[in-house]
């Protein structure tokens, strides 16, 4: 870096802004719950940034200078650097919250923006919530298992954690497997867990259904899920 031509450069620039606000940012707010299709923005600079969103998901369409430009999708941390005086926004439907769109000029001669958060911060919640567990009490129920297949528990794309746990009063030996054709052991059978009286079976990464058939009629099993 040249520090003696930065340091002479300095001066100037503050003379400069304290004449015109032209390193200045400028702050949009768009309400995401309002559907627009190319709504103008005279406003001028040369760079935009998604400062700000409900989440990570949500974004808005922008077109630089002329509504025949091609548009493209920005998200929270992402932006353009590109001379500008008008910005053709659309907002999708099915979308809450505000956006904060920052805008500036002189950029990078004059303003940079830094953001030393992770741009993930937001997505990572999903992961903290699923290491932290849930506080709210799940499903649970027992279920009478026979010869005959049955479903204990259904698909649940929100599951967390399952677990079935077989009757310590059962006569015979309850089998698990992921659809009907689930069969009651054998050599070797169709299956993937054997629940003798009092055996319990969990898992923390499947959200698909789960069937049972037993040796005997009249078995039972206690399922939960959360």
């Amino acid at each position: 870096m040249n520090r003696i031509g930065t340091r002479d450069k300095f001066p100037g620039d503050i003379t400069e802004i304290r004449v015109r606000d032209i390193a200045m940012p400028r702050k949009i707010t768009i309400d995401l719950s309002i559907v627009q299709v190319d709504f103008e923005y005279g406003i001028a600079g040369n760079l935009f940034y998604v400062w700000e969103s409900p989440d990570v998901s949500s974004y808005v369409s922008i077109r630089v200078n002329s509504t025949d430009q091609p548009a493209l999708d920005y998200r929270k941390k992402t932006g353009l650097t590109t001379p500008f005086d008008k910005l053709y926004i659309t907002t999708p439907a099915g979308q809450a919250g505000d956006l904060i769109l920052v805008i500036a000029t002189e950029a990078p001669g004059l303003l940079n923006i830094i953001d030393h958060r992770s741009s993930n911060v937001t997505g990572l919640s999903g992961i903290l919530a699923e290491l932290q567990g849930v506080t709210a009490a799940g499903t649970f129920a027992g279920v009478t298992v026979g010869a005959a297949a049955v479903q204990v528990l259904a698909a649940n794309a929100n599951r967390k954690a399952c677990l079935i746990q077989a009757l310590s009063t059962n006569t015979g030996r309850v089998f698990l497997g992921f659809d009907n054709t689930v069969t009651a052991g054998g050599a070797p059978g169709i299956w993937f867990a054997e629940l003798q009286p009092g055996m319990p079976f969990s898992v923390d990464d499947y959200r698909g259904p789960i069937f049972a058939i037993a040796t005997a009629a009249g078995q039972v099993v206690g399922t939960g899920e959360w």
